[in-house]
């Protein structure tokens, strides 16, 4: 994770992340997309195709995603969305709004992944966010708007088929109505820290095996055979304490003037 997209991320909320997927890896996803999405299966993809088990880990993605997350990131869902013209959206919310007793300005309890299978236009629905709203304090008042697009300051997500948008689980986001011609399509991963609760469907023998394969797929899914879930990290990455990394003074500097942070 370069400095830059730390600094993007802290303060903005979110990173655009722009042709992440090979045009190889555009068409293989896709059409694993289109053979779930036949049978109604968008919300059970890890039993769906091996593909979508190992983009959780994707070469270009993942490694900002640890870098936000810390060393015991794990996936706690993961779905499709797909669009066709005139398909209603869904009103402003913020992943973490069921997440209580946490400070979600200071914390970091989920981080979305948005994956798009094909370009989402300027006439096109799809994701919308408020920037920097995932700093805005618990009691920060509503606006009081009767439409989707009546959010102030709100930014439409217009990317390209293979990019990606990695949002802060705390931002205000919407799915507007979508009325352009051709469909939407995108993934949607959830992490969160490996002590948390998943939301995946009942796993398959061959997605378990898929899981199984490789140590950090098993601590990404939560099926590594010890069940020592609380303290599974991954491996292969630069140790990472995960975002905000904030550093404070001592107590013992408190009322004494002013001490560097360290």
């Amino acid at each position: 994770m370069r400095e830059q997209q730390q600094i993007d991320y802290e303060g903005q909320g979110f990173l655009v992340v722009e042709g992440a997927l090979s045009a190889d890896e555009i068409q293989s996803i896709g059409a694993a997309f289109e053979t779930a999405a036949s049978v109604e299966a968008l919300d059970d993809l890890p039993n769906q195709d091996n593909a979508f088990i190992h983009l959780a880990e994707h070469p270009i993605l993942f490694p900002i995603i640890h870098g936000i997350m810390s060393d015991d990131v794990a996936v706690r869902s993961l779905k499709g969305t797909s669009m066709d013209s005139g398909a209603e959206g869904r009103g402003w919310h913020r992943e973490v709004a069921s997440m209580l007793g946490v400070n979600h300005t200071t914390s970091n309890m989920c981080t979305q992944l948005f994956v798009f299978l094909n370009d989402c236009g300027e006439e096109d629905g799809g994701l919308t966010i408020v920037p920097s709203s995932h700093l805005f304090k618990a009691d920060t008042p509503f606006p009081d708007i009767t439409r989707i697009e009546d959010m102030p300051n709100h930014l439409p997500m217009r990317l390209k088929a293979g990019s990606a948008l990695i949002l802060h689980g705390n931002m205000w986001q919407a799915r507007m109505r979508h009325e352009g011609e051709s469909g939407l399509r995108w993934l949607e991963y959830a992490y969160i820290h490996c002590w948390m609760r998943q939301a995946l469907p009942e796993l398959s023998s061959r997605a378990r095996a898929t899981m199984e394969s490789t140590g950090n797929l098993a601590v990404l899914f939560g099926v590594t055979p010890e069940r020592r879930y609380w303290d599974a990290t991954v491996t292969g990455y630069s140790s990472s304490n995960g975002l905000p990394t904030r550093r404070y003074s001592p107590l013992s500097s408190v009322g004494k003037g002013i001490e560097p942070n360290h």
